[in-house]
């Protein structure tokens, strides 16, 4: 499935089947960029957040952590015995909320986001209203593993 197959069908109580494992979907959130472009954040059961990413064309599968990393963060990350590349940083503000309010509308967030050649990311972030940090960490996702049913789990 494409990011833009995934942005036309998305919403909440539905199944995402993700590597052959279902998950329902939570709340949906579309981030706008400080640029002007978005992308899709959705929390889903099991604790995770899945995330695609237009430009690459994937997405992002992680949970949240707790990292030891403070800013200004390095462009090399070591973080689980892998050791991480910095990939970009951005701000994007919660602009449509389908499900339930885990985040709310009108909320920011900045990120720095980080891979290692394993495919695993690091997202490094702070909520724009408490300055709480929100880390998360996981992998990048193949277009072809993802999967939408109609129905919930």
């Amino acid at each position: 499935m494409t990011v833009q197959e995934f942005r036309e069908k998305i919403k909440p109580l539905i199944k995402l089947s993700i590597e052959g494992k279902d998950f329902l979907v939570k709340e949906v959130v579309k981030f706008r960029f400080d640029d002007g472009s978005f992308y899709i954040k959705c929390w889903i059961s099991d604790d995770y957040v899945f995330a695609d990413d237009l430009n690459e064309n994937n997405f992002l599968l992680v949970k949240e952590v707790k990292t030891p990393f403070v800013a200004p963060f390095a462009q090399e990350l070591e973080f689980d015995n892998k050791k991480f590349s910095f990939l970009y940083s951005a701000h994007a503000i919660a602009e449509e909320i389908q499900g339930e309010e885990i985040f709310k509308k009108g909320e920011g967030e900045r990120f720095w986001d980080y891979r290692a050649e394993d495919n695993s990311y690091l997202s490094l972030g702070t909520e724009d209203k408490t300055g709480e940090r929100a880390d998360f960490y996981g992998k990048i996702i193949d277009v072809n593993l993802v999967e939408i049913h109609d129905s919930a789990i």
